[in-house]
């Protein structure tokens, strides 16, 4: 593992490959760098793929959880790491959360990105971690509540999924991200400096247009966390933009995209 030193704190990522282009890719909540490898299977030699932690992940360490982050902070993130591996330009890869740091980034300096993969994006129209990270400050007791004390919530939840008020995936979401205090303090903290911090969408698709980037959209078909007719108004948006529908839910769409990279690469 490599390290970017900052005041704020400390980034960790994974390099394969020594030169060429540069893809910077990010993970979803809950996950490290590690559950993006996958992606791996597609790099070409000419080719430096970096796989980063999020803060609050893996390796990587916020140093003040009072501040919160913001877009001054991720464009000096960025020009150190730019500044650290010798590059200017770099392709852009993000899963769920990782989604929505790649689109903030892109909003940021869409003019260094020469694309844009994105696999089931937070930060557009999703499902509940969207929700929860919009919630304004004054949120914040309930939700240190919820993180810390859940038992209540975890009634509410069996009661509304027995009688079908709530998705099944919503429930599982809950159980696997939130089972235990370690992982609820994750989400407490990711939120935390996190959550006030959304991608402008405007922005962002009057940019993609502009430059003609080259933009990937990889859904789930399955995917009740993200559905696919969440995101198809910000798909209208963008004239060049490839929507890709996989046949999975969303926690199979790292895998099923890497594959399928990896099958599009093998026909040219």
């Amino acid at each position: 593992m490599h390290h970017l030193q900052t005041i704020h704190g400390r980034l960790a990522y994974q390099v394969f490959g020594e030169q060429g282009e540069v893809f910077l890719i990010f993970h979803g909540f809950g996950q490290t760098h590690g559950d993006m490898l996958p992606m791996e299977i597609f790099r070409k030699e000419n080719q430096r793929f970096v796989f980063v932690d999020a803060f609050y992940h893996g390796k990587s360490t916020w140093k003040d959880a009072n501040k919160p982050m913001n877009r001054k902070i991720w464009l000096e993130l960025i020009d150190g790491l730019r500044d650290q591996l010798n590059f200017t330009e770099f392709h852009l890869i993000g899963y769920s959360m990782g989604g929505k740091i790649s689109l903030l980034i892109y909003e940021l300096m869409a003019e260094k990105v020469l694309s844009l993969i994105l696999l089931s994006p937070d930060g557009i129209k999703t499902g509940l971690w969207y929700s929860m990270s919009n919630y304004p400050g004054s949120f914040h007791p309930v939700m240190k509540q919820v993180v810390f004390k859940p038992k209540g919530l975890y009634k509410v939840m069996e009661s509304l999924g027995s009688v079908g008020l709530i998705q099944s995936s919503l429930r599982k979401f809950f159980q696997t991200q939130m089972g235990t205090r370690s992982q609820r303090a994750q989400m407490y903290f990711t939120w935390k400096i996190m959550g006030g911090l959304q991608p402008r969408l405007g922005i962002i698709t009057q940019k993609a247009r502009k430059l003609n980037t080259p933009v990937w959209l990889f859904l789930g078909e399955f995917d009740q966390m993200i559905p696919v007719k969440n995101l198809k108004k910000f798909s209208s948006k963008i004239p060049q933009i490839r929507t890709i529908v996989l046949p999975v839910g969303h926690g199979g769409l790292i895998e099923a995209t890497a594959d399928y990279l990896l099958e599009q690469l093998k026909r040219k």
